[in-house]
Formats: C-alpha cells, structure tokens, sequence
C-alpha cells in the first residue's frame, strides 16, 4: 500500500496545483474589468523508453513508460493603465514515478546526500514556481523598463544556441528535444532596458543581473542524476556524489553581477544586431580535484590540473560554470531571387572551457571517466547559418492545403588557436576528442492539412564532424480550438558509444571516442502529449 501511495502521490498534489490555477482563472473576471488578462494550459505528456538500455543491467528497458508527467500553466497581467503592467508566470509539474524511474532510483539515481542511498527520483523533476514576475513601466519617452524575474531572449536558433544564452537552459526532463525554448529557459531576476533610436531605425536592449539568483537558476542543467535522460552509460550514476556543484566558483558565482548590450537596427532590407554578453557558460565544466582523497589518500597528488580553489567540494572534484564574455552579430533578410529568408548569428566565446585529457591520464580520469586531468580556456567562434522557405510544390506532391514550410540550419563551432595536441573533450564522461570545426545541420519540414488540424513534422540533425544523428517524426492534432495532441518519436544514431566490454576502472579515460549521439546510444523514445489551452 505504501508503494501505490507514493506512485499516487505526484498526481494528487497536481490536481491541487490545477485546482488553484482553475479557480485564479475563474476568480480573475471578478477581481477588476479588461484591465486583468490570463491564458494558459493543462498538460498531460507520457513517454516510452524504444530501445534497451545497456547501462541498466538485468533490466529491460523496452516498452517501459519513462515519463508521465502533468504540467498545468497559468500566465496572469495586469494593466492598470496604457504604460504600466503586472506580469506573473506560473507552473505547476508533478509526475508519476513509473516502474522505470523506481529502477533508476533503486540504481542509486538523485541520491546525493541520502543516508540510506535512496533519493526520491520525482524531486528532479517535481516542481512548483512562478516562471516570471516583472513589471513594465516607462521611463520618459523613449525608454522602458522591466524589472523582476523574467527571461531574454537573443537568438532565433532552433535546438543549437548561437547568440540565445542570456539565461542557462533545464535539459533534464525533455533534453533538448522541447521545441519551446521558452519552457527550457532558467529565468534570472533582472533590470531590463529598452531605449528606441528611431534617428538611426534601431534601438539598445540593456540588462543588468544583479545576483539575486537561487544557486541552481544558473547555467545549463543537464541530467548528471541519474534519470531517463542520463547520458550512456551513467543510468542510475548521481554524480554529486563525487563532484557536486559549486555555484559559488571564483571562476563563476551565483552572486556574481552579470549583464549585456544590444543594438537592433534594420539597415535596408537587412535586419540586424550587434551585441556583448557577459554570463555563465552554457554547459557543465568539471573542475577536478587535486588529490586523490577518493581513493582514500587526500595528501597525494592526482596529477589533475584544479582552477581556483585549494580544495574542490567533492572527493574527485566539482561542478562549475566559468562566466565568460561573448561578443555576437546576428541577420537576417529576405531573398526575392530564392524566395526564401537568410539569417546568420555570429558568436565570438571568450576563453570558452574545455575538458582535455592530459598526455599522461590521471589515476582520477582512468578510474571515474574522461575529464577527470582537467579543464583549459579556448576562444571559439560559434557560426549559425538558416534558410527559410516555403515549397509551393507540396501542394501538388503532397497534397498539403498550403506551401511546406522547410527550414535548413548549419552550425559551426571554431576553437581559435587550435592544437591536436591539447586533446579537448567534447564533454566530461566520455572520450571523443574536439575537432577545430565541430558542425552539425539540422532541417525542418513542416506541412499542414485539414485546415491547419492535422500538422505532421519531421525533424532531422547531424553531426557533421563526428557522426550520428537524430530524427524526429511528429504529427500534431488540433482537436477543437482548445485541444492539442501530439505524438513523435525520437530516434537518436551515432558514431560511436561507450561499450562497457572495452571499458573498465583502469583503462577509461582512453577505451571509447563517443561523441554528441553517442551519449543517447539506445535512448530512443516515443512521446505524446495532450495539452488544454485557456
């Protein structure tokens, strides 16, 4: 009884959450006239593991439910006048723990600091927030503020980010497959500034994040607990508990007052922007620990190079994120001759941090993962080129009511200065070495029937440089004005992945050369959802 009442318990602490978003919608009429607004959703999303995982022995994995998760949305504004307004964002998410994820968690997944070494694996990804709170007001004729907890926006990309990394993203349910940036997105307590220039057909969009953030509103999460969209072969590995997070680094403090300046102006035809950017790095950096207290010895060297700090949090190190400063241009315009829209972003990455793996690997990195000897600084430049178009064709091929829209996207990351020799990582946990161009393409195609009811979509990437890709088939359902349901799947390939038969303690920082792809080797899923607008 005890087990059916914690699987139970998530949807019943959703149905209070969507108890309350319904009642505010109901109350809101009632509180003041047109000057109150809302809109919002219900959610229902489930997912189902495809493949077999390697990495959770004597379990099948194939045909498990992975996620059923319920998610209920409320977006409220107040305008008491033409100038000033109220904005509160809200989100409520509970799941159920399915028979996989109590796999996971008897693996040992989100375990960190649990005596018993049994965390409850919904706390991932369990919450209740408010999104955003700001308010918007002028400040003289040309000039408006917004201040509070909100999110900015920088770039246009989709699933690769460019220019689009103000804020950190949460990849840790969804990973980077949730089409809506805006759902992913960390939101920061900010003073944000918009002047308009009308003199030069532009304007200045100004921020400034004082610090105010909670530690965990930083940087990009990626699932290093444990959870379904842990990396292969890490299934059930909470890696806090050898290297938690420091969000309080010198490299990069919580506390630390970030920001950035951008000019928009459209010259011509052309759109486009010009802008600085001081915040965290967008992903992950290992700062490893310079003894080996993990194997019970803290007076002995590793031989792993530490960053700013006598001692890491954790016995093997500890989790960072560097601030960097990021310089971009952005453009965009359209093409009477291709009948098409181009746009680029350009984004040149101050001392970007590697993982590298050192000539001589660390007892650290051959025993835990590769990674493990250190991280160094690279300027990179990050390039994006897109297309977009419409092909009137479809309509005659493939019967569509309207032109397919296709969009083509190429992105380039460039390490300046680059020598074979460092031996860059891609990322820390697996042992594919960073080319000087690392590229991968992505396309879109996406067709409408039925009126705009029925939108089936295909989705494809590709790395490039290294090998693998995904695919993601989807066809979206418009049930009534309201209902929206929507079933893909998510296929991932790659080059080259982790085989646990050439990889054991002793020999890892040098048995595999996986990549991108080949950290969702075998992770393949089938998703629906069912979302309620209001």
């Amino acid at each position: 009884m005890s087990k059916l009442i914690r699987g139970m318990q998530p949807l019943t602490s959703f149905n209070s959450i969507a108890t309350a978003i319904a009642l505010g919608v109901v109350a809101t009429p009632a509180l003041a006239d047109d000057t109150f607004t809302y809109d919002g959703y219900l959610r229902q999303e489930m997912s189902w593991n495809m493949k077999n995982w390697e990495d959770t022995p004597g379990y099948n994995d194939r045909g498990k439910l992975s996620m059923m998760r319920s998610t209920a949305r409320l977006n409220l504004q107040w305008k008491p006048s033409d100038d000033l307004s109220f904005v509160a964002k809200l989100r409520g998410v509970r799941e159920v723990e399915t028979s996989f994820l109590k796999h996971l968690e008897k693996m040992g997944a989100n375990n960190y600091h649990e005596a018993d070494g049994r965390g409850d694996i919904t706390d991932l990804y369990d919450k209740t927030e408010i999104r955003e709170l700001y308010v918007d007001l002028p400040l003289g004729e040309r000039t408006r503020l917004r201040f509070g907890k909100q999110q900015i926006a920088w770039g246009e990309t989709d699933f690769f980010a460019a220019n689009d990394l103000v804020h950190g993203f949460d990849d840790t349910w969804r990973s980077f497959l949730e089409p809506a940036n805006e759902e992913l997105r960390k939101t920061n307590i900010m003073a944000k500034f918009n002047i308009d220039v009308p003199e030069y057909n532009g304007g200045v969009e100004l921020f400034v994040r004082p610090g105010w953030d909670r530690k965990n509103d930083i940087g990009t999460e990626i699932d290093i607990y444990g959870g379904r969209w842990s990396s292969q072969p890490y299934a059930g590995v909470d890696f806090r508990n050898i290297d938690p997070y420091n969000y309080k680094s010198s490299e990069g403090s919580v506390n630390d007052v970030t920001g950035g300046i951008r000019w928009s102006g459209l010259y011509g035809d052309t759109n486009y922007s010009l802008s600085y950017l001081k915040t965290y790095y967008n992903a992950p950096i290992l700062n490893p620990s310079n003894n080996l207290a993990l194997f019970g010895m803290p007076g002995v060297p590793s031989g792993a190079t530490s960053t700013g700090t006598d001692q890491t949090l954790g016995l093997a190190g500890e989790i960072i994120y560097p601030l960097v400063d990021i310089f971009g241009f952005t453009a965009s315009r359209y093409s009477d001759l291709a009948d098409a829209v181009f746009s680029t972003e350009v984004a040149y990455i101050k001392d970007a941090p590697y993982q590298f793996e050192a000539k001589t690997p660390t007892m650290l990195s051959q025993y835990i993962a590769p990674g493990f000897d250190g991280y160094t600084k690279k300027d990179v430049v990050a390039l994006m080129l897109r297309m977009d178009k419409n092909i009137a064709a479809t309509q005659t091929w493939l019967g569509t009511e309207k032109p397919m829209f296709f969009s083509v996207q190429l992105f380039d990351k460039w390490v300046q200065n680059f020598d074979k020799n460092d031996q860059l990582l891609y990322s820390v946990g697996w042992g594919g070495k960073v080319k000087e161009h690392s590229a991968m393409g992505t396309t879109i195609f996406d067709l409408s029937y039925a009126n705009g009811r029925v939108r089936p979509q295909l989705v494809l990437g590709a790395d490039l440089s290294n090998g693998g890709g995904f695919a993601v088939p989807s066809v979206t359902f418009e049930l009534s004005s309201k209902v929206r349901w929507k079933v893909e799947y998510d296929a991932f390939w790659d080059n080259g992945s982790h085989d646990s038969k050439n990889c054991q303690p002793g020999n890892l920082a040098t048995c595999d050369t996986t990549t991108l792809f080949g950290y969702f080797h075998n992770r393949d899923q089938l998703y629906t959802s069912l979302t309620y607008l209001f």
